[in-house]
């Protein structure tokens, strides 16, 4: 995503749900079905609002071009949220965070000449009524301007952050107060443009993706295994596919889910030349410190329907593993462009899991497609169970919230918010 303010107009992005099940039964807490079955593929029920909640007057979870254009959709949105307190600073730059953990946030700016503090934003949420700024992480390029890629450990209780455009990367120390993080290291990695980026899930690695997506570009990988030594290892450079806008690991850090992002009919020698979708890579080389370190392609799952694909968000549940996909363009980017985006029927849950008896990372072909909102209400059913604390990952609902669209509020504020059954 360009570092950019939101524009003026309709912003499409999708979900995906991918399953990556592991070997052997295993029996669901839904009626006793094996975790090998799939399940109704239909969609959710539509989640019940409150009375004073204010709610989209079509599809939940969609924006309609009346009330882009009325000025409703300025107020933000909301279904079983309840606005607590706010953190309004110098604005927020929507795009940059928020990372978080325990009472603490880290929020990104605009870094605005004129701004009177600028650099990460560090946010007491102790009191979730009055939260409050504690620190500014303006010691470094990084976390002066970051882009996508402030990210928190939290087995580390470290924040990595990538500089914009730029070569710095940084390490904050959490572990002794999120409040009032410490610089454990500043570091110039060779040739690097950070753009998005993400942690091994030990905390020990850590993946700058680049400005530059495309056939040739690099992956800076930096050795974090001692934060106030922070080392560069090695600039990956890919020939083909596996280029990640955004990534996650696997529990022990030796796969890599990578969203590669393809938009359709994109020139060869652009960022976002070639297929769309997610790439399994065999990073153990990297994990284990072998010298002379290869990345190796596992599997790939790509789809035409959607474009520039962004996270991949890994979570667990009954002994299976998932990963929750989006696309920054969603149907705009695919091979119909607007018009398919628009059209019933374009929006779906993709499924698919790793070989039970082989125990291969290599997805089958379990490709579902359903009638628009299938994806936007399975997640909701996702969300309702994160906020009931069902689900270790992923922390979509977790401390802080943005309220708004598009054509939302633009005062950058980071609010707050107390969930029941939230939504997304």
């Amino acid at each position: 995503m360009n570092k950019r303010l939101l524009a003026n107009g309709l912003a499409i992005s999708t979900f995906s749900l991918l399953c990556l099940g592991l070997s052997g039964p295993v029996l669901s807490a839904d009626g006793g079905r094996r975790a090998n079955e799939v399940g109704s593929m239909g969609p959710v029920p539509k989640a019940k609002c409150g009375p004073s909640d204010h709610t989209e007057s079509g599809l939940q979870g969609q924006t309609t071009s009346l009330e882009r254009s009325s000025g409703d959709s300025e107020r933000g949105y909301n279904c079983n949220l309840e606005l607590v307190g706010q953190f309004r600073g110098e604005g927020a730059f929507s795009q940059d965070g928020p990372a978080y953990l325990g009472h603490c946030a880290y929020v990104a700016t605009e870094n605005n000449p004129q701004q009177q503090h600028p650099g990460v934003v560090v946010i007491d949420v102790s009191d979730p009524k009055n939260p409050q700024a504690t620190a500014y992480l303006n010691d470094t390029a990084a976390g002066l301007n970051p882009h996508e890629n402030l990210k928190v450990n939290r087995a580390s209780k470290l924040l990595g952050v990538a500089q914009s455009n730029g070569p710095n990367f940084a390490v904050y120390d959490l572990s002794g107060d999120c409040a009032h993080p410490k610089l454990a290291s500043s570091i110039t990695v060779p040739n690097s443009s950070g753009h998005m980026g993400g942690w091994a899930e030990d905390g020990k690695t850590y993946y700058i993706g680049q400005s530059f997506r495309g056939v040739g570009g690099i992956l800076p990988i930096i050795d974090v295994t001692d934060p106030y030594n922070a080392q560069w290892l090695l600039n990956w450079t890919f020939t083909g596919d596996g280029r990640p806008h955004d990534l996650s690991t696997n529990r022990d850090g030796t796969r890599l889910y990578a969203g590669q992002p393809g938009n359709f009919g994109a020139a060869p020698t652009n960022s976002s030349f070639g297929p769309d979708g997610l790439v399994i890579l065999d990073v153990s080389d990297i994990e284990f410190r072998r010298p002379n370190p290869q990345i190796r392609i596992v599997s790939k799952l790509f789809w035409d329907d959607q474009g520039q694909a962004e996270q991949m968000l890994p979570f667990f549940h009954h002994g299976r593993s998932y990963l929750i996909s989006t696309d920054e363009s969603g149907g705009q980017g695919g091979v119909g462009g607007l018009p398919a985006a628009c059209a019933p029927g374009s929006v779906g849950v993709r499924l698919f899991e790793r070989d039970r008896h082989h125990r291969r990372d290599e997805p089958e072909d379990r490709l579902q497609d359903h009638a628009r909102g299938a994806r936007s209400q399975a997640l909701r059913r996702l969300s309702q169970r994160a906020a009931r604390g069902r689900w270790r990952h992923p922390r979509l609902l977790h401390g802080a919230v943005r309220v708004g669209s598009p054509q939302g509020p633009d005062d950058g504020s980071v609010r707050f918010a107390r969930h029941g059954h939230s939504r997304l």
